[in-house]
């Protein structure tokens, strides 16, 4: 079964990204991957969705999370810093151990103690991703390496599982999460997505446990249940879907960010994404997309700091 989602927002995102609810200001908060511009997005009860604020923190930014003790925490470059949405005011958290030259954050998001999870990518893809833990009192733990794109993440709603895409392995996988401790264990792969079908990006988990992958390349969110079978599948009208989370005051809403121009060359060699997907330059690209497609989800979590 598919429906299709429609433009909330004409926001021309080079690449957007990293959607959160953000249940305490009732708010949508998303950024442009590649621009470093933050996004802040309320409802209008006359006009709909509607964009109120912006930052610009400059350069290749992960995500912007909401933080316990207000403002906003985020993951950019090989940076964690806190942003003070009144001044712009930057506070520096932790930075990655790595070269910032090679390695560069690419996704992130709370787990349900306020810990922050966040992936990476190699600028050239030739040196290995991996994914770390960032605890609210600085400490930075590498829980897994060797992805080739760390990507999207989320958790199970009762947190017994965690789940993580890497998309040039074109899979996403599945471990075991102790949520008192932040461990991991059991790997094995949940869905494997099909060569030339698109890359796994961006996922948010439902209240029902099953989840929502934007498939970039693909135009679409697919719907998968616990166990990894399709159910369902939401359209958007350009081919860069890029991630997805649910917001609104009830949750029942699905937000869905895509990107504009043309896709790096390992889409093509890599993902086998055909050329006239590679691309995408028309009037909804990069757009904010929404949708009530039946079953809600949870706010984002903020960071415990």
């Amino acid at each position: 079964m598919a429906i299709h989602a429609t433009v909330a927002i004409t926001a021309r995102d080079k690449i957007g990204e990293s959607p959160a609810w953000d249940s305490r200001y009732r708010r949508l908060l998303w950024l442009d991957h590649q621009v470093g511009i933050i996004h802040e997005a309320r409802a209008d009860a006359s006009s709909g969705w509607r964009e109120t604020r912006h930052w610009n923190v400059h350069g290749p930014t992960a995500a912007a999370i909401p933080r316990s003790q207000g403002g906003l925490v985020i993951a950019a470059g090989t940076d964690i810093f806190f942003l003070d949405e009144a001044t712009g005011q930057r506070t520096p958290f932790v930075s990655l151990d790595v070269d910032p030259a090679l390695i560069r954050l690419n996704d992130a998001k709370c787990d349900s103690q306020g810990r922050l999870w966040a992936g990476t990518i190699a600028t050239d893809l030739s040196t290995r991703a991996a994914l770390y833990r960032i605890d609210p009192n600085g400490d930075v733990t590498q829980m897994l390496d060797g992805a080739a794109i760390a990507n999207g993440l989320d958790w199970s709603p009762d947190g017994s599982t965690f789940y993580f895409v890497d998309t040039l392995a074109l899979t996403i996988d599945a471990f075991d999460f102790d949520s008192s401790k932040g461990t991991l264990g059991n790997r094995r792969t949940l869905v494997s997505i099909l060569h030339g079908e698109g890359g796994a990006n961006g996922m948010t988990v439902d209240n029902e446990g099953c989840l929502w992958v934007a498939v970039t390349g693909g135009g679409e969110v697919r719907r998968y249940s616990p166990t990894g079978t399709l159910l369902q599948r939401v359209l958007i009208s350009t081919s860069g879907a890029t991630s997805c989370a649910f917001g609104g005051p009830e949750g029942a809403d699905l937000f869905i960010t895509s990107r504009s121009g043309r896709m790096p060359d390992f889409a093509r060699t890599l993902l086998g994404i055909p050329p006239d997907k590679l691309e995408d330059n028309g009037p909804q690209a990069g757009a904010l997309f929404v949708c009530r497609p039946g079953p809600t989800g949870a706010p984002a979590t903020p960071f415990a700091a």
